[in-house]
């Protein structure tokens, strides 16, 4: 038999495997040491060796010595660099001058834009994708390295972690695959908003695309323009040095310093303003750049007049209309004239820190200043929710330009300028006690909005939060059912009204989610629903009732948003209750609206919701990382996350909500409303009466109601029972106090009826009608019952304040009670009696002390030696 003949060493399969060996054979470290020292041989048209050798080469031999492998470290290699160091260095040095010629070319198509300032978006933006195409290449020098670079790595593969390119609808959020098929008509969008068509951007949001641009690229803005706030604030790298502590104040003392900033002129003396850290630093800042002279009006507005350069002009168009009502008559006048948006005095307070995303803790809220605390707050909430939204609109837009050049253009470009967003979608949360309050705000939004606007579902959330229609009967019946419910009504009050009233639509237990969509085609939208089109250019829509993960903006109570996000029942005793609260990992504006109502309804609901914000979220798999902002990734949200707290007087409750809750590092703004003596609602007191206010002495805050408790049952209830005085009603604002005092009476066996506002309709009438008439000497009667049902009890003379109400009105009220409905001819012992009134408080309630009687008289019965104080009326 023949010899086997000797296998043949196949070489590698694939391109990308030759390619591999062909660089391991050319640039490999392992050199053959014969063709090291061949390499010494100078190789060329005029050969030469060393003098010591005379051999002549054949062609054989030069053939011969052309296929040996060339040592790379050689220095006299032809027709490439003569080492790899140099060829890598060659490579970065082309990569950079070809970022740098992009550069040049984005800045000059911009300048172009600032210049043409109001003409079509479409049209420039297209100049600069066609530059940065032509840009894209490498020039003459550089194409056979670029081309020498394909042939030895081969085709590259797509990047594990490329920028992924999402829908328009889910442009901003990375949700779960449930939700994923929103709409079809936000795809729309996309292309209505990368059209060239001029003639449909007369009234669009385009220009707003250019503003960022501008921002983006450092380019000058014009005169009296400043840093763009959400740019400013949302762009910057997290902070490593607040990982190792909580103490945001330890850490970065500018945060610690705050001083009182001067509004005379501008409010009126009994406002104190607040300001501490960054947002300090600015307002010194201006103030030092102005002339000693300068006015404190002026100066405030010269601090807001900056942020109002990057207001979206969509929403700047009609601020002036619907803030009319909040304007004196001569800043109305001067609107109409103007295209700027006119502020009021204590709006130009507070809109730098809120454009600025400080935190604003507001506890002077009334119904005179309500509508333009509002106004403000929806501009605030929308204009970053569309800046938000168009800004991750352009880089979607632009990362698909890249695909379509490269598929790996994206990935070469710094990774930092498309983290936009967040894990998920929802970026504002506001907090609000009822349906009515949330229905006013999102009129409000639609109304700021204006022709822009395209609502979807609005029959749905008129029919479900509008105000509720009563059924209307005969109309002999109807016209005495309404003056019987009028004159009612207005003995509770307007405010009562507006939350409570016949109308009003009081339910609080509701969640809310809403979708922004900016640069939609109104043509396109309202042809495709069948409605008339009225107006063209591009538009906003927005979406009622949409799914959590497709929200920009959620709005809620917040017992509705526990329950959502809370088990029915946890059988094991270590299980989580927790449910998936991930839709709140990346809230970036949180509002929490009347305070002072959801401190009535349970304060702490608001404590739970603030503590599910900005965690980390459990579900990963739909969350594209390389969009997400790093402060984020570090876990640091919170110290970028607005806290804006809307209470309408200072509570310990609310302050220490807010002290835990609200570390932005741009700083804080408080305002509160001292209280003159002349103004306190004791002067509101029309019954002559002399009311006592006893100190009660309390070491600690958690003691205070057990130390009132002792009080009342050593000193003033066996008073009660020693002179059997009836016709005593004792308020108690806490239910925690009022079970305290019922069990006290029961273990002391004395008759009382009670009202709460747990109590059924019959209990109430029924302990009412005995109250007066004097079968039982003592009523119990809460704050939250009277908050919520403002009853008008008679029968009183004797009047206990076993803690004061928080609500200044309610003291006047209560008190002006006594002797309603009773005279001397209905019982014998009835004015045997003088009326009387007393008050317990100790020393932590202050602020209550302070609405009650004036700041002034509140300071010295609080730290004066004296604990009992009389006052007359």
């Amino acid at each position: 038999m023949g010899a086997k003949k000797p296998k043949v060493k196949k070489g590698p399969k694939g391109k990308k495997a030759r390619a591999k060996a062909k660089l391991e054979q050319v640039w490999g470290e392992h050199v053959d040491e014969e063709a090291r020292q061949a390499s010494k041989f100078r190789k060329g048209k005029s050969r030469f060796t060393p003098a010591t050798e005379t051999t002549t080469t054949t062609t054989q031999q030069r053939r011969h010595q052309k296929e040996k492998v060339v040592d790379p470290l050689s220095t006299n290699r032809r027709g490439l660099k003569t080492s790899f160091e140099s060829f890598l260095e060659r490579k970065d040095n082309l990569y950079q001058h070809e970022q740098e010629q992009k550069q040049k070319q984005r800045q000059y198509a911009h300048q172009k834009k600032n210049k043409r300032y109001n003409a079509a978006h479409d049209e420039s933006s297209d100049e600069d994708d066609d530059s940065d195409e032509e840009m894209g290449g490498v020039d003459s020098n550089g194409g056979s390295l670029s081309h020498l670079l394909k042939r030895i790595n081969g085709p590259k593969k797509s990047s594990s972690r490329k920028i992924a390119v999402e829908s328009d609808d889910d442009d901003d959020s990375n949700v779960n695959s449930d939700a994923a098929s929103d709409d079809d008509d936000d795809t729309e969008s996309v292309s209505s908003a990368s059209s060239s068509s001029s003639s449909q951007q007369s009234h669009s949001d385009s220009d707003d695309d250019d503003m960022d641009m501008i921002a983006e690229e450092n380019i000058d803005l014009p005169k009296g323009a400043a840093e763009d706030p959400y740019e400013a604030h949302f762009s910057k790298k997290p902070l490593p040095q607040l990982d190792s502590t909580d103490n945001t104040n330890n850490l970065m003392p500018h945060l610690a310093k705050s001083s009182k900033a001067n509004t005379s002129s501008l409010l009126s003396s009994s406002m104190q303003v607040h300001l501490s850290g960054p947002i300090l630093d600015s307002f010194e800042t201006l103030t030092g750049s102005l002339p000693d002279k300068t006015k404190p009006k002026q100066m405030w507005k010269e601090f807001a007049r900056g942020p109002q350069q990057h207001t979206r002009q969509v929403l700047s168009r009609n601020w002036n209309s619907v803030n009319r009502n909040a304007l004196k008559r001569s800043q109305r006048e001067r609107s109409e004239n103007e295209n700027d948006i006119s502020l009021s005095p204590l709006q130009q307070v507070l809109y730098p820190a809120i454009s600025n995303y400080a935190d604003v803790l507001i506890s002077m809220e009334s119904r005179q200043n309500r509508n333009e605390i509002n106004n403000l707050l929806t501009m605030h909430v929308l204009n970053h929710v569309l800046t938000s939204r168009s800004r991750v609109q352009k880089h979607n837009r632009r990362i698909k330009q890249l695909a379509e050049v490269d598929d790996d253009a994206a990935d070469e470009e710094d990774d930092d300028q498309w983290r936009d967003q967040g894990y998920t979608r929802p970026k504002v949360l506001l907090l609000f006690p009822t349906r009515g309050t949330c229905w006013a705000f999102v009129h409000k939004m639609i109304e700021l909005l204006g022709d822009s606007a395209l609502l979807e579902m609005e029959d749905r959330f008129e029919a479900e939060y509008g105000p509720i229609k009563r059924e209307k009967g005969s109309e002999e019946d109807e016209d005495k059912e309404k003056a019987r419910v009028d004159a009612i009504m207005k003995q509770k009050g307007r405010e009562w009204n507006e939350l409570f009233g016949e109308e009003a639509n009081d339910d609080d237990d509701f969640k809310i989610g809403i979708s922004l969509t900016p640069n939609v085609d109104k043509k396109k939208i309202r042809a495709k629903k069948g409605a008339t089109v009225t107006s063209s250019g591009s538009g906003v829509k927005l979406r009622l009732f949409a799914d959590f993960f497709h929200s920009d903006i959620i709005l809620a109570s917040p017992i509705g948003l526990k329950m959502s996000t809370t088990h029915e029942e946890s059988d094991d005793e270590g299980e989580d209750d927790t449910a998936d609260v991930d839709f709140l990992s990346s809230i970036e504006m949180c509002i929490v609206a009347r305070s002072d109502v959801l401190m009535m309804q349970n304060w702490d609901h608001v404590n739970s919701v603030l503590d599910s914000l900005n965690q980390q979220p459990k579900n990963v798999s739909n969350i594209d990382f390389s969009r997400v902002r790093n402060y984020f990734l570090e876990g640091q949200g919170k110290y970028w996350r607005q806290m804006i707290v809307v209470s309408a007087f200072t509570d310990p409750y609310v302050s220490s909500t807010f002290r835990r809750h609200a570390k932005n590092i741009e700083g804080q703004l408080r305002i509160r409303k001292k209280v003159s003596t002349d103004n306190a609602s004791i002067c509101d007191v029309m019954v002559r009466v002399k009311q006592v206010f006893q100190r009660v002495t309390c070491p600690t805050v958690s003691e205070a109601g057990s130390a009132r408790l002792r009080f009342f049952s050593e000193h003033v209830l066996p008073k009660l029972q020693r002179l059997q005085q009836k016709h005593t009603l004792i308020y108690i604002p806490s239910y925690f106090d009022f079970v305290a005092v019922r069990n006290l009476l029961l273990k002391r066996e004395v008759k009382f009826v009670s009202v709460t506002e747990y109590a059924r309709v019959s209990e109430v009438s029924r302990g009412r009608a005995r109250f007066l008439q004097g079968v039982k000497p003592i009523m119990l009667y809460t704050g939250r019952a009277h908050f919520f049902l403002r009853h008008k009890i008679k029968g009183a003379r004797h009047l206990i304040f076993f803690g004061l109400p928080e609500y200044d009105e309610f003291y006047p009220s209560v008190v002006n009670m006594l002797n309603e409905g009773l005279t001397s001819e209905d019982e014998d012992d009835v004015s045997r009696l003088p009326m009387s009134s007393l008050s317990l408080f100790t020393k932590f309630d202050a602020h209550q002390l302070e609405r009650i009687v004036g700041t002034s008289h509140a300071e010295r019965m609080i730290k004066g030696d004296k604990s009992s104080y009389v006052f007359a009326s």
